[in-house]
C-alpha cells in the first residue's frame, strides 16, 4: 500500500515491453519442451499493469485473446480504461485490485505477466505473486516475473543507500524533490571521487554507474532507487520461492543467461563441473561470472516438469517452426566467414520487419546459390544455418516467435486502415493517452516516430484511395520537419506521404479491401 501514492506523485510512463509478449513466451516455452496455449487465443493476466501500456498493444493485435490487467492505483486504472474505450477494444479490461485479494475465483490464465513489480513490494506480496502463478495459471501455462538480482545489484544498492541518506532529514518532501536531492548528492560524490587518482583507478566502474543514473529519467530513478521497497534477490533464492508453490523455473527470457553453449570452452567446462547437470546452479554460477543485475524468469507448473528439456540440444522441428527476425546490421553480417549464411542473412536484411522461417532461408539459398553441392555438403550447410540461428537467438540478434501479424504493403485503391488502428495512434499521439502510454508495434516494441500528421494520413486511408487522392487530402495540412540544426522547415504532402506510409506499413496497419 505504501508505494501507491508515489506512483500518483511521479508519473511512471506505461510502455510496451517486447520481451513480455505471449508470442515470445509461447515460443520460449516450446523451445524448452513445453506445449503452451496458442498465444493468439490465450487468456493473459498482467499484475501491476499501471495504465495498461504493456497489454493494450497486445490486445490491439490479438483480437481473439483476452487480456486482464490488475493494478492498485485507481487513477491509472481509470485512465487506462478510458484509453481502451476510446480505442474501441473489447478484449481487454483493467481492474483496480490489491494483488493480495486475488484468489482462485479470479480464474485461470494461459500467461501471467509480472514486470517491474516483484522487487518493489513487501515479502508478503512477493509470496502472493508466486501463489497466484500457481493457483491462477492454467496447467500448461507460462508465467513471467522480472526482478532485480544479485550479485549485479550490489553496487547499485550502494547508490540507492546514498540517495536515501540524502533525504533522511526530509521525509515529507515529494518523491520528485527526493529524486532531485538524491541525484545532486550522488553527483557530488562522483565528482569528488574523480578528483583522486587512486580512487578513480579502483572505483571507476562505480563512478560510471553513478553517471549513468544521473542521465536517466527522473520518474525511473525515483521509483527504482527511492521507493520504500527495492530488494534484489539471487536466482537460487527466487527458485526456492517457486518450489514452495509447486512451480518450476524454466529459463530467463534472455537465453544468454540460461544457455552456456555460446561461451568459451573453459567457461562451459567449469560451469558443467560446478552444476553437475543442475540448470539452476549452472545459471546462478553464470550470474556470478556476468555480474547479472536483472532477470526475467519464465515459470511453469510442477506438473510440466517431465516435458522440460535442459540439455541445450533442441529438436530441428522446433527451431524450424519459429518465425525469425534479424536484428543484425549489414556491417555485422559482412564479417561472417560462412559465405552461404552471409548470403541468406543479407537477403532477409533487405526486407525490414519481414520474418522468415528456416525453410524460407533454405529455399532462398537453393534458388540463388551459384555452386553445385553434394547432398552431404547441402546437409552440412543446413546444419550450420540452424546452429547460426540458434546462437543468434541466444545472443539476442535474432528474435523468434510462434506467430506474427502479417505485414501488408500499401497498394493504392486496394488497402485501408481499420478503425481500431486509427483510434490507437490518435489516442496515444494527440488524445487521452499522451504522456502516459507508449506506442508499440505488433511485437510490442516501442515506436517513437508517430506524429499528428501520421494520424491524419491514417484517417485519410480509412478507405481505399489512390495515392493522388490521399495526397490531395493531405495538402490541407501544414507539415513541418525539424532539421538537425533545430530549424523547422515546411515540406509538401507529396514529400511526406511516402514516409508516413512506410511507418504505417511497419506497424502492420494495412488490410486488403
Amino acid at each position: 500500500m505504501e508505494n501507491k501514492n508515489t506512483y500518483n506523485e511521479v508519473l511512471y510512463k506505461s510502455n510496451p515491453f517486447n520481451y513480455t509478449i505471449p508470442a515470445l513466451l509461447e515460443a520460449q516455452g516450446k523451445l524448452f519442451g513445453l506445449t503452451p496455449k496458442d498465444s493468439r487465443k490465450a487468456r493473459v493476466l498482467e499484475l501491476g499493469s499501471s495504465f495498461g501500456g504493456n497489454i493494450i498493444t497486445q490486445a490491439l493485435y490479438n483480437p481473439e485473446a483476452e487480456f486482464i490487467g490488475v493494478d492498485l492505483t485507481a487513477e491509472q486504472v481509470k485512465k487506462g480504461n478510458e484509453v481502451i474505450e476510446k480505442i474501441g477494444l473489447q478484449n481487454i479490461k483493467l481492474i483496480e485490485k490489491n494483488i493480495l485479494d486475488i484468489n482462485e475465483d479470479f480464474g485461470k490464465f494461459d500467461y501471467i505477466i509480472v514486470h517491474g513489480v516483484f522487487s518493489w513490494v513487501p515479502e508478503i506480496v512477493k509470496e502472493k505473486i508466486v501463489k497466484i502463478c500457481n493457483e491462477n495459471l492454467a496447467e500448461e501455462g507460462i508465467a513471467y516475473i522480472s526482478y532485480n538480482t544479485y550479485p549485479g545489484w550490489k553496487e547499485p544498492d550502494k547508490i540507492r543507500e546514498m540517495m536515501i541518506y540524502a533525504n533522511k532529514y526530509f521525509p515529507e518532501i515529494s518523491l520528485g524533490d527526493k529524486t532531485q536531492r538524491g541525484k545532486t548528492f550522488i553527483s557530488i560524490v562522483a565528482e569528488q571521487m574523480k578528483s583522486y587518482i587512486d580512487i578513480i583507478e579502483k572505483k571507476g566502474d562505480f563512478v560510471h554507474q553513478i553517471e549513468e543514473i544521473l542521465g536517466m529519467q527522473d520518474y525511473y530513478v525515483g521509483h527504482e532507487y527511492l521507493e520504500n521497497f527495492n530488494k534484489p534477490i539471487y536466482l537460487h533464492e527466487f527458485v526456492d520461492l517457486l518450489k514452495k508453490e509447486n512451480l518450476e523455473y524454466i529459463s530467463d527470457i534472455s537465453l544468454r543467461l540460461s544457455i552456456i553453449s555460446v561461451y568459451n570452452e573453459s567457461t562451459k567446462e567449469k560451469l558443467y563441473q560446478l552444476s553437475q547437470g543442475n540448470n539452476v546452479i549452472k545459471e546462478q554460477c553464470l550470474d556470478y561470472i556476468l555480474d547479472t543485475k536483472f532477470r526475467r524468469s519464465l515459470i511453469c507448473k510442477n506438473s510440466q516438469i517431465e516435458k522440460l528439456n535442459f540439455t541445450e540440444t533442441f529438436p530441428n522441428d522446433i527451431i524450424d517452426s519459429f518465425l525469425l527476425t534479424s536484428k543484425f546490421t549489414k556491417e555485422e553480417l559482412e564479417t561472417l566467414n560462412e559465405e552461404n549464411i552471409k548470403m541468406i542473412m543479407l537477403h532477409f536484411l533487405e526486407i525490414p520487419n519481414k520474418s522468415f522461417k528456416i525453410n524460407d532461408a533454405i529455399k532462398y539459398w537453393e534458388e540463388n546459390s551459384q555452386e553445385e553441392k553434394t547432398e552431404e555438403e547441402r546437409n552440412e550447410i543446413i546444419m550450420n544455418l540452424r546452429k547460426f540461428v540458434l546462437n543468434s537467438m541466444i545472443n539476442g540478434k535474432i528474435k523468434y516467435y510462434c506467430s506474427e501479424n502479417e505485414i501488408i504493403t500499401y497498394e493504392e485503391n486496394k488497402v485501408y486502415i481499420p478503425k481500431k488502428f486509427r483510434n490507437y495512434i490518435r489516442v496515444l499521439t494527440i488524445g487521452e493517452g499522451v504522456g502516459a502510454i507508449g506506442i508499440g508495434n505488433s511485437r510490442n516494441e516501442i515506436v517513437g516516430d508517430i506524429n499528428d500528421v501520421d494520424v491524419i494520413v491514417a484517417d485519410i486511408l480509412s478507405e481505399p484511395k489512390t495515392e493522388a487522392e490521399a495526397i490531395k487530402e493531405l495538402e490541407k495540412t501544414n507539415i513541418y520537419r525539424t532539421m538537425p540544426t533545430g530549424e523547422r522547415i515546411q515540406i509538401t504532402a507529396k514529400e511526406y506521404f511516402p514516409e508516413s506510409i512506410k511507418k504505417l506499413e511497419n506497424l502492420g496497419y494495412f488490410v486488403k479491401k
